[in-house]
């Protein structure tokens, strides 16, 4: 029977239209934070009369292996099944194993299989897993993803994180889980206990300091919509901190081993965490059905059944409440009762066929829809922590029987399937502030990322050239105005710079196409063919001054490729006279103060090879001189995109991002449905066939280097009609590139390109670039 569209948070969609949207109330400024209360002990078990105090792993420092003690497992066994999880759940195939997904060159996600996509539960479940095993890369990845796309920088859920994110980083809602941030804080704490603490994100102990302090203070700041992630009367979490949803909570998000742990580290409210995790203790013995020992998904505070009728009984989220109490009593032996609430559990299942019984069921018993779980399976396995030998073993053997699960549903299967060879292997632990770090060297921030005019979150700035005509047509039938606009000129004529001029590419005229587009970066080709030596002279000085002038007036960010396509053989550009007459250039934006211009560094990256066959570092003038790498991208796929690679692979070692500086369909003519290498022999196509053929390879090479390409100028010409590249064709058949040419091409184009990883103008724009204009 198919499963639930989502397991855990489905209930926020339902319960309340708070979460449809939300938007930034004014807060007043919050109170002095509390003086910081000395961390007490772990409150002790009860002792049964007649019986030796029982000891959790927090005193005694040993965590059972029920692989091992029940099954006879070796130690290299239960190794080789931890290892087989880990490399299929994060590194195997992408379509049926995998649930990890790196994302450039630091950032990586987990992924909703089933929902598409990612939620602040499976993230933080991931960094747990990647802690627990010692993969510092996996877990700073994963955490600065979270921290990137689902931590609200303002607004009234500031501090929290959104439960769920698209794929891209666009957040579906800006409302927290409860759960998602319980988890965050325990991995982070783990970390700096394992690894120690490094700088800004990654010091974990205060990131995670700082989401215990949103959890118990929100009220404080009186957004009207946020509440604390904890009810102050019950101590108990809440199910969402917003409105009703704050008026009760999910069994399965109370976790007293995470708050007796908090108890002793946090650098406050150090009392409330020890009465939260006494107050969870004994919410369960409420909550749980006393034949059945099975929870609600959705309860009130005095533990009976929440209202909602999809959430009243045993259903997904439920799972997880075996391994929460057992977990409990595994590391600090907290309440006899554990003990008696998981053999009642185990004693249930078995009744209902070890091998046959289902997932969801009412409170006493009564089985209703839902397949076999391996979630639910495994976490039943980790119930024997706390249940007696006899009742559990079969449980743990099922556990060690069960395939990796793969397929539609394996996000959460998969994450309870890996929680659960943890906890029963011994290998699910508490790390202490008191242990010696392992070292594992902390990121250092990625100096793509950090480049200038680099756009944040993973996103590209998407520009339009290259001249009036064909940029006001485009923003006219594409409805976008795009966030950059391109243009030529050269050197020492600076055409389209102080007045209108058309070398037979279109007019053009720097202060029209600035006043056009208010919101839009600037592109800039500079050809310098013919004028190395006048630039090195010093005998364009003058006209160097005035366009670095007539630039910096704009009062946005320029994107300058200095002779641009330096590369092609028909420049014919001397590598040395290039890099001196661009260092010179440079050096003079500097003298000039020159801030919102950055340059450059475009290869042709053509399939006929460079100039004299020369490697193209012949013409770099060092990475001092130069902020972005460009290259050309036109009939590049008929190569295979070797010299494209080539070009990215040179950024990338060189920490520069890179901008496709001119990408067009040369050869195509989009409104004639044609293909031509000559504009004699033509080949009839469909529109699709022009998309699969050019569009579906371009935007594919984009989406598979995003982490080197942060940039991209699509020229919308239509060629033909232009004096330099229409007949007889002089300078190469180039077509009509036009995409309002054709509906079927354009409908694909504005599907394509509104893509929210694409910045387009808008008035934050140069914020998002990182420019700030100067105040007059």
């Amino acid at each position: 029977m198919q499963r639930l569209v989502t397991y855990s948070l489905v209930g926020i969609m339902l319960l309340t239209p708070f979460f449809t949207a939300c938007t930034a109330a004014p807060t007043s400024p919050p109170p002095a934070p509390p003086t910081a209360t000395p961390p007490r002990e772990p409150t002790p078990a009860p002792e049964p009369t007649g019986l030796p105090k029982p000891v959790g792993a927090f005193e005694s420092g040993q965590y059972r292996n029920l692989f091992k003690e029940w099954l006879g497992k070796s130690e290299a066994e239960i190794q080789q099944k931890i290892d087989q999880a880990w490399q299929q759940l994060f590194y195997g195939d992408d379509d049926e194993q995998r649930v990890y997904y790196p994302v450039g060159r630091d950032m990586a996600y987990i992924k909703d299989i089933g929902n598409d996509d990612i939620r602040s539960e499976g993230t933080s479940y991931g960094m747990m897993l990647a802690v627990q095993l010692d993969k510092k890369e996996e877990f700073d990845r994963l955490w600065k993803w979270a921290h990137t796309y689902m931590l609200q920088k303002d607004g009234p859920y500031k501090g929290y994180f959104a439960w769920h994110n698209k794929l891209d980083g666009e957040q579906i809602d800006a409302n927290p889980a409860s759960d998602g941030e319980e988890w965050f804080v325990m991995a982070l704490l783990f970390a700096a206990n394992r690894w120690g603490n490094g700088e800004g994100i990654f010091n974990y102990q205060v990131e995670a300091q700082k989401i215990l302090d949103t959890m118990l203070h929100k009220n404080e700041e009186n957004t009207g919509l946020a509440t604390n992630m904890f009810d102050p009367e019950t101590k108990q979490v809440v199910f969402v901190p917003s409105g009703r949803n704050a008026t009760f909570t999910d069994p399965s998000y109370h976790l007293p081993a995470f708050y007796e742990l908090w108890a002793l580290w946090a650098d406050k409210d150090n009392d409330f965490w020890k009465e939260a995790a006494q107050g969870s203790r004994a919410f369960w013995k409420t909550a749980a059905h006393p034949q059945t020992g099975l929870m609600p998904d959705y309860a009130e505070f005095d533990g009976t059944p929440n209202r909602d009728p999809e959430h009243k009984d045993f259903r997904y989220d439920a799972f997880r409440n075996a391994a929460n109490v057992a977990q409990d009593w595994a590391w600090f032996a907290a309440d006899p009762w554990q003990v008696e609430q998981s053999n009642r559990l185990l004693d249930f299942f078995r009744a209902q066929g070890l091998d046959t019984y289902g997932s969801l069921y009412t409170l006493n018993g009564k089985p209703l829809a839902g397949d076999r779980s391996p979630g639910l399976m495994a976490m039943n396995a980790v119930a024997g922590l706390a249940a007696d030998p006899e009742k559990s073993k079969d449980f743990v053997q099922a556990l060690w029987d069960l395939d990796i699960p793969s397929g539609h549903w394996r996000y959460y299967d998969g994450l309870l399937y890996f929680l659960g060879l943890l906890h029963v292997s011994g290998n699910y632990r508490i790390y202490t502030p008191d242990m010696p770090k392992t070292v594992r060297p902390t990121p250092t921030p990625d100096p793509i990322t950090q480049a200038k005019f680099v756009p944040r979150n993973e996103q590209l700035l998407f520009s339009v050239g290259q001249d009036l005509e064909t940029v006001a047509e485009y923003v006219k039938t594409v409805e976008v105005d795009p966030g950059g606009v391109a243009m030529n000129t050269s050197l020492p004529r600076l055409e389209g710079i102080a007045a209108k001029a058309d070398s037979g590419s279109g007019a053009m005229f720097l202060d029209e196409l600035a006043a056009n587009h208010p919101d839009s970066a600037l592109i800039l080709g500079l050809n310098v063919v013919d004028s190395l030596e006048a630039v090195n002279s010093g005998a364009l000085d003058q006209p160097i001054d005035h366009l670095l002038d007539r630039l910096s007036a704009l009062k946005r960010p320029v994107f300058l490729r200095f002779g641009y396509e330096f590369d092609k053989a028909e420049k014919r550009y001397d590598p040395e006279q290039y890099q001196q007459a661009w260092i010179k250039f440079s050096r003079r934006m500097k003298e000039k103060q020159i801030d919102n211009v950055a340059l450059v560094w475009q290869s042709a990256a053509d399939c006929g090879g460079t100039s004299d066959a020369r490697p193209i570092e012949a013409w770099y003038p060092g990475d001092e001189f130069v902020a972005w790498v460009g290259l050309s991208y036109f009939a590049q796929a008929a190569c295979d995109l070797a010299p494209a690679n080539a070009v990215l692979n040179f950024a990338r070692q060189h920490g520069k991002p890179v901008m496709i500086a001119g990408a067009t369909p040369q050869g195509y003519d989009i409104g004639q449905l044609t293909y031509s290498t000559d504009g004699q022999d033509f080949r009839h196509m469909l529109s699709g066939a022009i998309w699969k053929e050019w569009f579906q390879p371009f935007f594919g090479f984009i989406q598979e280097n995003t982490d080197v390409i942060k940039a991209v100028t699509y020229l919308n010409a239509p060629w033909n009609s232009q004096k330099r590249w229409g007949p007889p064709y002089a300078n190469g058949y180039w077509g009509d590139a036009r995409v309002q040419a054709n509906r079927g091409v354009l409908e694909k184009w504005k599907a394509a390109i509104t893509d929210a990883r694409y910045l387009q103008a808008a008035p934050d724009l140069f914020e998002k670039l990182g420019y700030t204009p100067p105040q007059p």
